[in-house]
């Protein structure tokens, strides 16, 4: 059956797409680079994942090179470095009271820390090597976390107790989403067909077959109608997530996709193998807009929606910071480059704050002049 769909969707996605429009080239507020610390010949910091805090005053940052950093926006520099993991880190969140951060690794470790002092809290070794992605579950302490086995996962960073596994489609799974009322999950992967269950009792809904190539990001929409899917395929996808209907194909673009989120509800961005970031209007399908500047896949990114800033990590050790103002999108000032030491201090637990620093947590965050607000 699956098969069938697939054959039927393919045969129709080139009379569907819409034509690409010419478009707005956005650069970069602010620029971020990290520099290796391992050696020449040793990993380097490609950024394979990021999170933002919900009060927008950390940056949480992970990579190639096993190590976590934190970002203090508000005072713009490195004020943390975590060193547990032995391999990549492919994945990390923040709890959505900003109290927890869980990394994930190629080691298969799965790290919880806390942000007041950046102390480690708890480990806990997964059963197989590969952990790849997680996400928590919003106004929860329930997170779910998925990677080079079948099983999804769901544990609580409290009581770091296994709350419970049930099986993706296939191996090899590296896209997670909850929807923002908290209700579904879904998780994609390998196989090219996104699962999707009720959190309540952890019921299987509906898989989505796509177009058979792998699933490497997902965004829900802000109202939590629409799922977005891209990969290895040529095609960004709009689902309804409810029963798995197709609802749009977005225009094709060179590269695969490694990363989604919604900045807002009309608007849809994208990071792509071809180094650029795109934005899309979920409406139409179509560009709006390309994000240039990165010289690497754009792997990761986050959306602050009360400054209408996201921001995006990339393979080429930098993360950027793109102001999204409507409704020219467009920014006028050149982009700053932040300078950073070559060795950013390397901080042990329990942490050692700088002078007039007395937490990680900041009760008023401000980055660069403008009140965050919560994070979408």
């Amino acid at each position: 059956m699956l098969a069938m769909y697939r054959i039927a969707l393919l045969a129709i996605l080139t009379a569907w797409i819409p034509q690409i429009q010419a478009q707005t080239v956005l650069e970069p507020t602010k620029i971020v680079r990290l520099h290796g610390e391992i050696g020449k010949n040793g990993p380097i910091p490609i950024v394979k994942s990021l999170d933002l805090a919900q009060q927008g005053h950390l940056l949480a940052l992970g990579g190639d090179d096993h190590i976590i950093r934190l970002w203090n926006v508000r005072e713009r520099k490195f004020v943390a470095q975590l060193h547990e993991h032995k391999e990549a880190v492919r994945g990390l969140a923040f709890s959505p009271d900003d109290s927890r951060l869980v990394t994930v690794a190629q080691d298969g470790q799965i790290h919880i820390w806390d942000t007041q002092d950046g102390r480690r809290l708890h480990s806990i070794p997964e059963p197989v090597r590969g952990m790849r992605r997680i996400m928590f579950q919003p106004n929860s302490s329930r997170f779910a976390v998925c990677g080079f086995d079948q099983n999804v996962r769901i544990y609580d960073a409290v009581t770091y107790q296994l709350i419970a596994t049930f099986p993706a489609h296939g191996t090899n799974n590296e896209a997670v989403a909850y929807s923002h009322d908290g209700s579904l999950l879904a998780v994609g992967g390998r196989t090219g067909i996104v699962r999707i269950w009720n959190t309540a009792d952890y019921r299987h809904l509906t898989d989505i077959a796509g177009d058979g190539r792998r699933v490497r990001a997902m965004a829900f929409s802000p109202d939590d109608s629409l799922l977005a899917t891209g990969g290895e395929g040529p095609f960004i996808m709009l689902w309804n997530p409810q029963d798995g209907a197709l609802v749009r194909v977005f225009s094709e673009r060179p590269g695969k996709t490694f990363s989604l989120t919604f900045c807002g509800s009309d608007v849809l961005a994208s990071g792509e193998s071809d180094n650029m970031a795109r934005l899309w209007d979920p409406s139409t399908g179509e560009q709006t807009a390309i994000l240039s500047g990165h010289t690497g896949t754009v792997s990761t990114m986050r959306y602050v929606s009360r400054i209408q800033m996201l921001v995006t990590g990339s393979f080429d050790a930098s993360i950027r910071f793109w102001t999204l103002a409507q409704p020219s999108l467009l920014q006028a000032t050149a982009p700053t480059v932040l300078a950073l030491p070559a060795a950013p201090p390397e901080w042990t637990e329990p942490l050692v704050f700088p002078p007039g620093v007395s937490a990680l947590v900041s009760e008023n965050p401000i980055l660069y002049g403008v009140p965050i607000g919560d994070a979408n």
